[in-house]
């Protein structure tokens, strides 16, 4: 299938890769179905794109990467609103919030998304915790990542 991106243009998806949000994103709830989007060149923050809008397209990073002792529990109501029954098929996103200052960016890590990888069902759970803040500060962790990534491509290309 092919979709419209304000930031990627016209791309092909798989449709096995659409995420359907049944109540879709909070301030985004009439958007139903998503596709993740892994670009090289922002790496590693990838793109959660609405199918249906080419101007809804939200930064999210793997949180885990980032904040290394980052945790919560899932509720049994969220677990079945996915249909998750095994963990490996969970994969979490948070929200990047991406200012002219690039230095500013922050994560929301209080409403991680959740995405079930085999049914290919997507819900934004809000974290009840008071150590994970809405706008946690990122920019050293993605400039490192980035710096590392870069290493990594270099080595590998040293050795074709």
């Amino acid at each position: 299938m092919k979709i419209s991106t304000m930031r990627f243009g016209e791309i092909e998806i798989d449709d096995a890769k659409i995420i359907s949000f049944h109540k879709g994103i909070p301030g985004l709830e009439d958007k139903k179905k998503f596709t993740l989007i892994r670009h090289e060149q922002t790496k590693p923050i990838n793109w959660l794109q609405a199918v249906d809008d080419a101007y809804i397209c939200l930064p999210v990073v793997e949180p885990f990467g980032l904040v290394p002792d980052y945790v919560f529990d899932i509720s049994d109501d969220d677990i079945a609103d996915l249909c998750l029954k095994e963990r490996s098929d969970l994969h979490v996103v948070s929200v990047v919030v991406i200012p002219e200052d690039i230095t500013k960016m922050t994560v929301n890590l209080a409403a991680p998304i959740l995405i079930n990888i085999r049914e290919n069902l997507g819900k934004q759970i809000i974290i009840d915790r008071k150590d994970y803040q809405i706008r946690h500060p990122i920019y050293a962790e993605i400039h490192q990542a980035i710096k590392e990534a870069r290493a990594h491509a270099g080595s590998d290309e040293e050795g074709k």
